[in-house]
């Protein structure tokens, strides 16, 4: 192990009663390489598509004649996903920061110095200010995460009229008489966005993900005590229709604008009506965790907890998710998703930290106000995920030295399936850091069917992960 990555684990402890050490590759130069190789070949200008999004496959909708197999399809300054590249590497810019004198280079790493990585995430960042007027899309909490990430880690207080302008154009989705912040507009015009009725408005379970936005608004950026209101309104209402008995979830559920009653809830991404998306549950994790460290309402932890167990207690033998709990499970034929596995493990890992800071506070109770034990111990939870994920999906391996910075596209390029094998020599060339990552492959999806894949926001948790394993206690690195 460099002696970079042994700085990196000993700044400051977790804090965990982890029985299991984190996965060495979520240290070491492979990360960071790979997010330099993609960061060099195109940088973004204005809304052009230059924002990378999941890697071209045999099983997209993309035309071959476009794109180079294990090759990042890019999206728009405006699309859902273009936040996490930009956030991905202020992350390296911490990390870099943290165990590296700002303007040489460390005589172990050829990788970027902090000042570099700082200019990159400057240059991937800025485009993005045009989405603070975005009201046609529910996803302005992760398109935000560059701007908080650029406070957050360096002070750029600069951003902090976008973060209140974004926050006021998610604040807009937020309809009243249903008691939540709409995710799809009603177009009809794809499988995924149907709405049952007229006055439908549509919520997915991804959209928890967005309501610390708000919440930080509230206390921060506007200081807008509404838009804590809206989030805890919506919370509420996805904790109460979002969560079967058993403590899985549905996908998508519809409510009528008008009264605010539930017509349904269904799937969009997922395999059927009735099952688990994958996916969906680790946004139940992660989502339901997150909004209790803002409110401390017992009932957002106990639903945190749920899905977690439930999330734990359907994993396959090899402990990677099928891309739905409910899909067949034959391992190198059905998909998996690596990106379920990597929002789970970050939102365990959260769900400790929030269990740890309530039992300072005195016993953990449930929603009801009854003491309940906690059997489960997330961050070993988490760890064994990471690590079996990692076993399972983590493309071929490579250093810095790999990359031609003048022409890094040159080693880009792999051709892979639900057999390929991890880190081998074959993925060296696929773009993202995890292979086999589901985005949709719901049997009516046609077109927007997207499976075995690499996922930007896999890759993006995956990061994060390792950073809270190594820098949740410390003051200087709180990511919630």
């Amino acid at each position: 192990m460099k002696l970079r990555t042994v700085l990196w684990l000993s700044l400051c402890s977790s804090g965990f009663a982890s029985r299991l050490h984190p996965p060495a590759a979520l240290h070491d130069d492979n990360m960071g390489a790979r997010i330099l190789r993609t960061a060099l070949i195109d940088p973004p200008t204005g809304d052009s598509q230059s924002w990378p999004m999941y890697t071209y496959g045999a099983h997209d909708n993309i035309p071959p004649s476009d794109t180079i197999p294990g090759t990042y399809v890019k999206t728009t300054a405006s699309g859902w996903t273009a936040g996490f590249f930009p956030d991905s590497i202020w992350h390296m810019y911490h990390r870099a920061k943290q165990t590296r004198p700002s303007h040489r280079q460390d005589a172990t790493s050829s990788g970027p110095t902090p000042d570099e990585w700082l200019t990159l995430a400057h240059q991937w960042t800025a485009p993005l200010t045009s989405n603070a007027n975005l009201t046609t899309t529910h996803d302005l909490g992760f398109l935000a995460k560059p701007f908080e990430s650029a406070l957050r880690f360096n002070n750029e207080t600069h951003y902090l009229p976008i973060l209140a302008q974004m926050s006021s154009s998610l604040a807009a989705r937020f309809v009243p008489e249903a008691g939540v912040i709409r995710s799809w507009d009603n177009k009809n015009t794809s499988f995924s966005q149907n709405a049952s009725h007229q006055d439908s408005v549509l919520v997915t379970i991804d959209n928890m993900m967005n309501l610390a936005l708000l919440a930080r608004s509230a206390a921060e950026y506007t200081g807008n005590a509404t838009m804590l209101e809206m989030a805890i309104s919506h919370a509420n209402r996805t904790r109460d229709h979002h969560f079967r008995p058993d403590g899985s979830t549905f996908h998508v559920c519809d409510y009528s604008g008008t009264t605010g009653d539930l017509y349904l809830c269904r799937t969009a991404q997922g395999l059927a009506d009735n099952s688990t998306w994958a996916r969906g549950q680790a946004w139940g994790i992660y989502g339901f965790a997150e909004m209790y460290s803002f409110v401390q309402d017992p009932s957002y932890l106990a639903t945190a907890v749920k899905a977690a167990d439930w999330f734990l207690d359907h994993l396959p033998e090899d402990g990677v998710p099928f891309w739905d709990f409910d899909a067949p499970r034959i391992p190198d034929v059905t998909p998996r998703d690596s990106s379920a596995a990597m929002i789970a493990a970050s939102g365990m890992i959260l769900l400790q930290d929030q269990i740890d800071r309530t039992s300072s506070r005195g016993p953990a109770k449930d929603g009801r106000g009854e003491r309940r034990s906690r059997r489960r111990n997330y961050p070993d939870a988490a760890i064994k995920l990471l690590h079996d994920t990692l076993d399972l999906t983590l493309a071929g391996q490579i250093g810095y030295a790999d990359i031609d910075k003048q022409h890094p596209a040159s080693t880009l390029g792999a051709t892979t399936d639900p057999t390929t094998p991890a880190n081998t020599s074959v993925s060296r060339g696929f773009e993202a850091i995890l292979m086999h990552a589901t985005a949709n492959n719901n049997p009516s999806a046609g077109d927007e069917r997207n499976f075995d894949t690499g996922l930007l926001y896999g890759d993006y948790y995956l990061i994060e992960a390792g950073d809270r394993l190594g820098y949740n206690k410390c003051k200087e690195f709180k990511l919630s």
